[in-house]
């Protein structure tokens, strides 16, 4: 395939050649006999963008669900129309995004009043959370007595309908119901996303196979790669996906021994596996880098989210080489919940970005969808413009240029803080722009994504 007057980026106006899935020349190139042709018009050209952290399989369910987040219900009873709206039907149904704020604390008696009869789930946006009604306690009950040796969920859960941190227990027990994989693939491809990291806690073996049928049967077009709940290996997977680093889900209200997490760093590290801890409090952050300042890094070590960092910290966490991956869209999406809800004192501390590149800590960007916006230009547009979604700006001195921002979804799956280029021998995972970049810069769109290349293969074109 010859790709033709394409701004390439940071290069200049040029062709390209790609072969066999890899970029073999640049310059100005004639035309094989037989060869397909692409005119970039002057468009931009850009390696692939890479989503650093996604939950892809509930991004995919999200897409076959009903969004009860408070960007798309205002109050309760905005909650409760929705709701209605869904029946009748005897088929799950299934909401995401819930936060309080729209009704309170929810439990199966409010989703009774307002979806009876029909099973029905909603989860929290923070992901921990499953809210069940009266039918779906039901089917819930009728699996465990079905089951010989059925995982244990908490008899007050069991009466409320709310079930913290219970997603394999109640996967057990309901089964894994597969989601609309290609959809979701296909609207990861229209951003010009080619890569993800999916940092699922849950992993396993399992998933790997999964994810590995998936792949090879074309479902989904990304390269990917896979956290792990522990250090196996999946020698099998080599060829379609890549093992990525062991996740450590911290909760602040039951932290671990920290000689515990130590423990569990230092094996991950022995098997020569990083590891990447979520720390979306204050409290998660200081807890793991006292662990890891125990344990030692290696290269690969990452800390998500990084929601709260205090300025403290940050010489700490320039010493251990961690790289930061964040969710620069969360000031955009959740910024008004913010001002509310957190001290004005940390304010400037939320979902840093600027700061940490000034500390040459090493910060990739990335979706955590369906907890956010898989749209990658969405969160670019956050992280230059610092501004929530009633317009208020939050943490302006974190902002990026566009350059910046882009640059959060250019680093490679195993190296998600340095920024890929386009050059000759590289994998042709490429995202073609209608417009040159100095016009592209100034909209971040994902509406200027013309064509999408993985591996020199075609996975959307506009």
């Amino acid at each position: 395939m010859l790709i033709r007057n394409a701004e390439i980026y940071q290069a200049g106006l040029n062709d390209l050649r790609i072969d066999r899935g890899i970029i073999s020349d640049i310059g100005r190139l004639s035309c094989r006999p037989g060869e397909t042709v692409v005119e970039a018009l002057g468009g931009a050209l850009l390696p692939g963008l890479n989503d650093h952290h996604i939950h892809f399989l509930s991004f995919a369910a999200s897409l076959a669900s009903v969004d009860c987040s408070p960007a798309a219900v205002a109050n309760s009873e905005g909650l409760a129309t929705r709701l209605r709206q869904q029946l009748p039907s005897n088929a799950w149904l299934r909401g995401f995004g819930y936060h309080e704020s729209i009704a309170g604390d929810i439990d199966c008696h409010w989703l009774d009043c307002h979806c009876p009869n029909r099973p029905a789930r909603i989860q929290h946006r923070s992901g921990r959370l499953w809210i069940f009604n009266s039918a779906g306690l039901a089917i819930l009950q009728q699996a465990i007595h079905l089951q010989k040796s059925p995982p244990q969920l908490p008899a007050e859960s069991l009466k409320s309908g709310r079930f913290y941190d219970s997603d394999q227990a109640l996967t057990a027990l309901l089964g894994r119901h597969l989601p609309p994989v290609k959809q979701a693939s296909e609207k990861l491809a229209s951003c010009g996303i080619t890569g993800f990291s999916d940092m699922t806690p849950s992993n396993d073996r399992d998933t790997f196979a999964l994810f590995q049928c998936l792949k090879l049967e074309n479902s989904i077009l990304q390269n990917i790669q896979l956290a792990r709940n522990s250090t196996f290996t999946s020698e099998e997977t080599a060829t379609t996906i890549s093992s990525g680093p062991v996740k450590i889900h911290l909760h602040e209200n039951r932290l671990p021994a920290l000689q515990e997490l130590v423990e569990r760093i230092q094996a991950s590290h022995t098997a020569g596996v990083a590891v990447a801890i979520h720390c979306v409090t204050e409290i998660e952050l200081l807890f793991s880098l006292a662990a890891l300042e125990e344990a030692g890094t290696i290269a690969g070590d990452r800390i998500e989210h990084a929601a709260v960092t205090p300025e403290h910290a940050l010489d700490r966490m320039q010493a251990l080489g961690v790289t930061v991956v964040t969710q620069p869209h969360f000031i955009l999406e959740k910024g008004d919940s913010y001002l509310r809800d957190v001290e004005s004192v940390d304010h400037e501390s939320l979902y840093r970005c600027h700061t940490f590149l000034n500390w040459n800590i090493p910060l990739a960007g990335s979706s955590d969808a369906p907890f956010g916006s898989a749209d990658p230009w969405t969160a670019m547009r956050a992280a230059v413009s610092r501004r929530t979604a009633s317009g208020t700006l939050l943490g302006h001195n974190e902002a990026l240029n566009p350059e910046q921002a882009l640059a959060l979804f250019l680093g490679s799956l195993e190296a998600p803080g340095q920024a890929r280029k386009i050059q000759p021998g590289a994998a042709a995972d490429l995202c073609l722009l209608k417009h040159p970049w100095a016009v592209a810069r100034t909209r971040l769109t994902s509406d200027d994504v013309q064509f999408v290349l993985s591996k020199g293969q075609p996975i959307y074109r506009k």
